[in-house]
């Protein structure tokens, strides 16, 4: 017979300050569990260690972040949940970012801006997670037909060996980095060597950790990785578990949502400046109705030229490109916001619902009811 409550325990080391987007997606689903008593424990990480090892409850939602923590989370035979990617192999089941979608993400957010120079940046410490997201960008930078330089940085790193290794590459240059604070390290880089960004060097980082990016100079645009998400996956699959449904065998994993963008990438690499021009006005209106002719008289050339010249640089036409815009700010509201979706079809350029209704289907082959069930924030 099953107990009428259920005590769940969080032992979850911050993670650079990612660890709150992780608990606000816990609570969100918490909330829908009243038989459900969750015992949070904020503690230095030996001594959570300890704790996951002697706690008496009925489940635990963790980040195994070091040895020591899964050599002990091993030894129970509770329900667990680890949200930490930190770590190669952990015998606990696992919620955790799909690092190599992330990776393609952010090159595609780069390409879109019309960069031909790559590099990625990260440290030197072997992580999984580093790996899949640079091996996730140069995949997609590739297929573009670009190639990627990737610089590791030693832990006691300089400036200035950064600085020699950015100073080595073409520019206009467009740089990923695994997390949004080894992206800091390298916009402080570039001041120091006066590379200016994003003009020269355009940046994106991954996590979207807000204060961080905010405070950036410029502002930093990062890779939102949905940790909110990941939490509220995680303590649904720990739901699952405990209703009796087999532990998955491998790593449950979230896709990112999309990229927010700021002022580091907030560039046209593109050597046009009229195509330059109709990116920049089509993404500026993405939230109007716009056609064509208004694009073009944003440029200095005809509706013919501009479309040859879009087209041979882009490879998409001018439509494509402005229900692109329509359809990218759309996801973004439905993912990360409780509008209806006549004020979401509104407020991303489309007349009415039904609109943005065929053209998930299209695109998704989903409803955009089913696609904000299946991405909500």
């Amino acid at each position: 017979m099953k107990p009428s409550h259920l005590h769940i325990g969080l032992m979850l080391d911050p993670l650079s300050g990612y660890g709150s987007k992780i608990l606000d997606g816990i609570s969100r689903y918490v909330q829908r569990k009243p038989n459900w008593r969750v015992a949070y424990f904020d503690r230095e990480r030996r001594e959570l260690a300890d704790l996951v090892e002697t706690w008496q409850g009925d489940a635990i939602i963790c980040t195994v972040v070091d040895q020591r923590f899964r050599e002990a989370a091993a030894t129970r035979t509770i329900p667990m949940i680890n949200v930490a990617g930190l770590m190669d192999e952990t015998e606990v089941c696992s919620v955790l970012a799909d690092d190599h979608a992330i990776g393609r993400m952010a090159a595609e957010h780069l390409i879109d801006r019309g960069f031909k120079n790559f590099a990625f940046v990260r440290k030197r410490d072997g992580t999984r997670y580093s790996t899949d997201r640079g091996s996730g960008f140069q995949a997609r930078v590739e297929e573009a037909g670009g190639k990627v330089v990737t610089i590791q940085l030693n832990m006691n790193h300089s400036d200035e060996e950064l600085i020699e290794k950015l100073a080595a590459l073409p520019r206009p240059l467009g740089i990923f980095t695994a997390l949004d604070r080894i992206a800091s390290m390298v916009m402080e880089a570039c001041w120091k060597a006066d590379f200016k960004v994003p003009e020269e060097i355009a940046i994106v980082g991954a996590g979207n950790h807000q204060q961080l990016c905010e405070l950036s100079s410029p502002t930093l645009s990062s890779v939102e990785t949905d940790m909110e998400r990941r939490g509220y996956e995680a303590a649904a699959l720990l739901d699952r578990i405990l209703s009796g449904e087999a532990r998955p065998k491998e790593p449950v994993r979230i896709a990112p949502a999309h990229v927010v963008a700021r002022r580091s990438t907030d560039v046209y690499a593109f050597d046009d400046g009229d195509v330059v021009a109709a990116l920049r006005f089509i993404r500026e209106n993405s939230d109007c109705t716009i056609k064509v002719k208004d694009v073009v008289a944003a440029t200095t050339i005809s509706r013919r030229s501009l479309e040859g010249r879009f087209n041979s640089l882009i490879g998409r036409t001018l439509h494509d490109e402005i229900w692109r815009a329509h359809f990218d700010l759309a996801m973004r509201l439905l993912s990360s916001s409780d509008l209806s979706l006549q004020d979401v079809a509104e407020r991303s350029g489309f007349r009415t619902a039904s609109a943005l209704v065929n053209l998930f289907r299209q695109r998704l082959g989903v409803t955009p009811k089913e696609f904000r069930v299946s991405n909500r924030r």
